[in-house]
């Protein structure tokens, strides 16, 4: 076991996202940070202004609910919005390197792959990136990969 300070941080409309950074953060002996914006994502209408917002690349003003200046490196999660993290973490991976970050993606069933590389394309290579796709059925073998990534 290295002396890598991790953080796990998260964003979550429907609580998928949530449920992955709890197993991860549990896994390392750390408690997950929430990361909220000031918009309403809830229902049909949230989620149609979620994929515009990530599309269209718009701003929000986000709130990390944690301590994490202090880490090595960075693990955070967002769902797969219109091809894209959120437009929260989106805001977050601004104010960090991006070579500290493991990157997960949550998504029911899109081209995770070819999200990753348009993203890196456009911000710089990321540490890390994984992608948990509901429809494989594998989270949690997935989850057990990431954790052993980062230790």
């Amino acid at each position: 076991m290295t002396n890598i300070k991790t953080a796990v941080l998260f964003f979550s409309r429907t609580g998928t996202s949530e449920r992955i950074a709890t197993k991860i953060a549990d896994g390392l002996g750390i408690s997950p940070i929430r990361i909220t914006d000031d918009k309403n994502w809830n229902g049909i209408f949230g989620f149609i202004k979620g994929g515009y917002y990530a599309s269209t690349n718009k701003s929000v003003n986000i709130k990390i609910n944690g301590e994490y200046k202090e880490a090595d490196q960075y693990v955070v999660i967002s769902p797969l919005w219109a091809g894209k993290p959120t437009p929260a973490i989106c805001e977050f991976l601004k104010q960090v390197p991006v070579n500290k970050v493991n990157l997960i993606l949550t998504c029911n069933g899109s081209n995770i792959e070819s999200a990753f590389t348009k993203y890196e394309n456009t911000i710089g290579k990321l540490k890390g990136h994984f992608g948990i796709v509901k429809r494989l059925k594998d989270e949690d073998e997935r989850i057990k990969d990431i954790i052993q990534a980062v230790k």
